[in-house]
């Protein structure tokens, strides 16, 4: 009778789950208000295509394809929606109210519960960036050239000084990593701007521990997707052992530290002669300890990783069109005689470096993936379209850059695209209001100015100092084959470097 018993909810465990199969099956693929946009079968009914997509470094490759196949509006999971309409961008990310993120996107570091510029309500953003805004400022980001420069300056005396020793070619040639060598830049500079302190990896050329965890995109991003799954989640969480997040607590640690040191320093503004460092801001603007910290944190994640990015990615693309390689470096050596004369002010006035940059950042954006936002109650018109609320939406970068119907010959490295009449009849179509590398609204990148200033510096000074090219043997990897998990997954970059005077 109990063997009955069992036998008898089985089945009808196992009928109730098919009519409710079926049941979601039908409403979601023909009665759902996004039933109407195309997009795989498999991904309409469930987000877990999508989400095993994202793991394995493919989602924002895949969703390109997608958008190539289908138009601009795809439908990527039974909630959610992609666009690369140009329209979209201001729909999305400056509608008032403003759309906020997904919960399941709010992520907070182990621990941690103080609001980040990510993991926050709208009040709580508008507080932090209303703090944070002097800092990014044009005036205080002119007051951290000396700090960029600096780091530039040290880069460059590290080359020169594995050219003297032979640097394994001798004749004053050196080949080395690329994107190691501007991430060793990267990170000591925005440590510098945020605490008063670098990580110390031009120093030692090596990666600080910290540095090292915050590579490790891979495994942060299996966690964002358990959060789609809350049980699993903290079953996975529950019975993850220490050990495994060693690394991310080591990176907690040096950063409660940094923190620490810069608070008691109280009186101090970094190393750089009447400058505010960011903590500095956050001080003045009473931020409290952990959100300090937090924020801190963010900053210096996203501000190293995304300079790696555009500086190395450009020179991959330069290296593969040596006259536009040589357009660019005739032009810095013509304008400057002196590497002295090479200034924050001095570049800015550049077009053709900055139609460089902007080229680069089409083809390796920071972000390649969508900043995913959710439509409030009462639903909003995106790009012509209503979409109801509860629906989650963006704008994914690498499948809009990449886009024929908003940039003529999208996968060529054109700088003159940007350089307005120059460009001729060929790019006058292009949609450059699709382009947007620092987002738009109240949530747009916070330290764009900072950012221009190290891309314009970096490759400028690069440039202008040595000749680069690809070393015999040495093929450079193919920028979009690589894989992405929020971030790039950068594959090695061997650059040879040559002194020019």
């Amino acid at each position: 009778m109990f063997a009955l018993d069992l036998t008898s909810s089985a089945l009808l465990l196992l009928f109730l789950s098919l009519t409710y199969l079926t049941l979601h099956t039908i409403h979601t693929l023909y009665l759902h208000p996004l039933s109407k946009y195309p997009g795989p079968l498999h991904w309409h009914l469930f987000h877990l295509p999508s989400l095993l997509s994202m793991t394995r470094g493919h989602l924002p490759h895949t969703i390109r394809t997608l958008h190539t196949q289908h138009g601009p509006i795809i439908r990527t999971a039974p909630t959610e929606l992609s666009f690369t309409s140009p329209l979209a961008w201001p729909d999305i990310y400056t509608h008032s109210p403003l759309f906020p993120r997904p919960p399941e996107l709010k992520d907070q570091p182990p621990g941690k519960t103080a609001p980040n510029l990510i993991a926050c309500t709208e009040s709580q953003h508008t507080r932090l960036r209303k703090i944070l805004s002097p800092g990014f400022s044009t005036k205080a980001v002119m007051l951290q050239e000396g700090v960029v420069q600096g780091y530039i300056t040290l880069l460059m005396n590290k080359l020169d000084q594995k050219m003297e020793k032979g640097g394994g070619n001798g004749n004053g040639k050196v080949d080395v990593d690329l994107v190691e060598w501007v991430n060793y830049l990267s990170f000591d500079i925005i440590g510098d701007v945020t605490w008063g302190k670098s990580f110390g990896c031009l120093d030692g050329l090596r990666y600080d521990s910290w540095v090292q965890t915050v590579r490790q995109f891979k495994a942060a991003m299996v966690v964002g997707v358990l959060k789609y799954y809350p049980l699993l989640c903290r079953v996975v969480m529950a019975v993850t052992p220490d050990e495994a997040l060693r690394g991310v607590m080591e990176m907690w640690r040096v950063t409660e530290q940094r923190v620490r040191e810069r608070v008691e320093n109280e009186g101090g503004s970094g190393s750089g002669s009447g400058r505010m460092d960011l903590v500095g801001t956050m001080m003045k603007g009473m931020m409290s300890r952990e959100e300090m910290e937090v924020n801190a944190m963010l900053i210096v994640a996203a501000g190293s990783e995304s300079i790696t990015t555009v500086v190395t990615g450009t020179v991959n693309y330069l290296l593969r069109e040596p006259e536009k390689m040589r357009r660019l470096v005739e032009g810095l050596r013509g304008r400057f005689e002196r590497e002295e004369e090479v200034t924050g002010s001095a570049v800015k006035g550049l077009p053709y470096l900055d139609a460089v940059l902007n080229e680069g950042m089409r083809l390796c954006p920071t972000i390649p993936d969508g900043m995913r936002r959710l439509v409030p109650e009462g639903g909003a018109v995106i790009a012509g379209e209503f979409v109801p609320g509860g629906t989650t939406v963006s704008v994914c970068q690498w499948a809009s850059y990449r886009s024929e119907s908003n940039f003529c010959d999208p996968d060529e490295f054109a700088p003159e695209r940007w350089l307005g009449e120059e460009g001729g009849k060929r790019f006058e179509g292009d949609v450059k209001s699709a382009f947007n590398p620092f987002s738009l609204g109240a949530h747009n990148c916070p330290g764009q100015n900072l950012a221009w200033l190290e891309l314009r510096l970096i490759l400028a000074r690069l440039l202008w100092r040595y000749d680069l090219s690809i070393p015999p043997g040495v093929e450079l990897p193919r920028w979009e084959e690589q894989g992405i998990w929020w971030f790039w997954d950068k594959k090695p970059t061997v650059v040879r470097f040559s002194r020019f005077q």
